[in-house]
């Protein structure tokens, strides 16, 4: 008998080698847990390190996903800057007449207009047929006479300086649904080089910045009960669409107003941290020629405010056949429905269309899934300047400054400032320019700019650098 009691089964020889090389790894790599399996002594002591290993490595594996995760959230944070930028561009200055329509003119066409539309010429409803009048001659497309019942900047505007450089003609016309006639100093589009802070004329100047002296001629406006006596001003980018009657600052006759302003950009970063935006669609462009015409419309800027507007405008089409003259005069609009531009009448005010479209904007806005469907496409934008502005004003005009003007609009000859005056204006010089004066001084009160800037919080080495602490731990 040759088999010896309590010898176990031998083991093959393969087996001990697989084991061996499975061994051998783990007592050579350089992960600390399995080191610790390969030396372990019992079958218990190796279940034990074995289990441990795992729970390490589920951990690890958890926060290394949990890293790359963070990292596609594409998470960001806002640094703010102190800059100081002593040749930055000066704003655009958009100016309109609070009042915007001229008695003597506007007398005239509302005439012509009640004769055609057989509509009663009477002080009850001279509101709301002027402003029917004005949507009219809108969509009869007759821009001219629009123009000529508005004011023009010659029938106001009596002197303008921008750092001793005469700048009367610096103004470019735009058309307000709301304010009618309206000038742009410094539009982008329409300056050979657009004027900076550092730019200045010749000669020794007390006030750096823009200067506009103003005769507004009160007893010329037409009498309409929603407009107020004075001047509308509004500071923007220089290639910004104005909204002027919604953002514009109302100025008063009879005072010397001063507004000192600073420039606060904001800087969104693009896709994929963020959806903004900076590209045109058709229906802005058609939008800036029809505000500025085709010659000052050449460079246009986007704006997720104007976008949502135009949005707006296109849903109230697609319900009601017409837009809403407010805020702004469109003639095109973006069809979510025919997916191209169309071309289209401001509703009839005080009509049915005008109910219609009211009711269409309110079931717009309401909705909220309505909304994104029809203006999906208005991102923000991913440059953003605001002016911030303090206002202020003195007594205007002094004795000296109306000793002064005499000297040039009682002259013997022919008004050589083509201000629009009274026929007793000679005879009531003082009460009509106390009544009547208005200068404005625009300046910059600091030439440092704050500048928020969208920064990613994670970069992609940040996240190479936490998953490689992870798995190193």
């Amino acid at each position: 008998m040759e088999q010896v009691i309590g010898r176990s089964k031998p083991t093959s020889f393969v087996k001990q080698r697989r084991r061996s090389i499975v061994v051998d790894y783990m007592l050579a790599a350089s992960i600390h847990g399995l080191r610790t399996v390969g030396l372990a002594y019992s079958t218990r002591n190796r279940i034990f390190w074995v289990t441990v290993f795992l729970a390490a490595f589920g951990s690890m594996l958890y926060f290394v996903v949990s890293s790359v995760l963070q990292y596609l959230a594409y998470p960001t944070t806002t640094s703010i800057e102190i800059e100081a930028q002593r040749d930055m561009n000066f704003p655009a200055v958009t100016v309109c007449s609070a009042n915007p329509y001229r008695a003597d003119r506007m007398n005239a066409s509302l005439l012509a207009y009640a004769q055609r539309t057989g509509s009663n010429l009477t002080s009850e409803a001279l509101d709301n047929l002027a402003t029917a009048m004005i949507v009219d001659l809108f969509n009869r497309n007759e821009t001219d006479e629009l123009y000529s019942i508005g004011f023009q900047l010659s029938d106001m505007l009596l002197a303008c300086s921008y750092n001793n450089i005469n700048c009367s003609y610096n103004f470019t016309y735009s058309i307000s649904s709301v304010l009618g006639n309206c000038y742009t100093f410094n539009w982008k589009a329409t300056m050979d080089k657009v004027l900076r802070l550092n730019d200045f004329g010749s000669g020794v100047f007390f006030f750096e910045g823009l200067s506009m002296t103003f005769y507004m001629p009160r007893e010329l406006y037409f009498p309409l009960f929603s407009y107020d006596d004075g001047l509308v001003l509004l500071l923007h980018d220089n290639d910004e669409l104005p909204l002027t009657a919604q953002k514009g600052i109302r100025l008063q006759p009879g005072l010397s107003h001063t507004i000192a302003y600073t420039k606060s950009p904001t800087i969104f970063l693009s896709q994929p941290y963020t959806n903004c935006t900076s590209s045109i669609e058709a229906d802005l462009t058609g939008l800036y020629k029809t505000t500025f015409g085709a010659e000052a419309a050449s460079m246009v800027a986007y704006s997720e405010t104007v976008c949502q507007e135009l949005c707006q405008q296109a849903f109230i089409f697609s319900r009601c056949s017409c837009i809403l003259p407010i805020p702004f005069f469109a003639r095109h609009i973006l069809s979510l429905e025919h997916d191209r531009l169309l071309f289209a009448n401001c509703c009839t005010p005080f009509s049915l269309e005008t109910q219609c479209a009211a009711m269409a904007l309110q079931q717009l806005l309401v909705n909220s899934t309505l909304f994104a469907t029809w203006c999906n496409h208005c991102a923000p934008q991913c440059v953003h300047t605001d002016f911030s502005s303090d206002l202020s004003a003195l007594f205007g005009p002094t004795q000296i400054q109306k000793d002064v003007w005499a000297s040039v609009l009682l002259s013997n000859l022919s008004n050589p400032a083509s201000v629009a005056l009274p026929s007793d204006f000679a005879a009531n010089y003082n009460a009509y320019m106390d009544a009547n004066y208005l200068k404005v001084q625009v300046t910059c009160a600091s030439q440092y700019v704050t500048i928020y800037k969208q920064e990613a919080k994670l970069s992609i080495i940040d996240t190479f650098s936490a998953i490689g602490g992870q798995t190193g731990l």
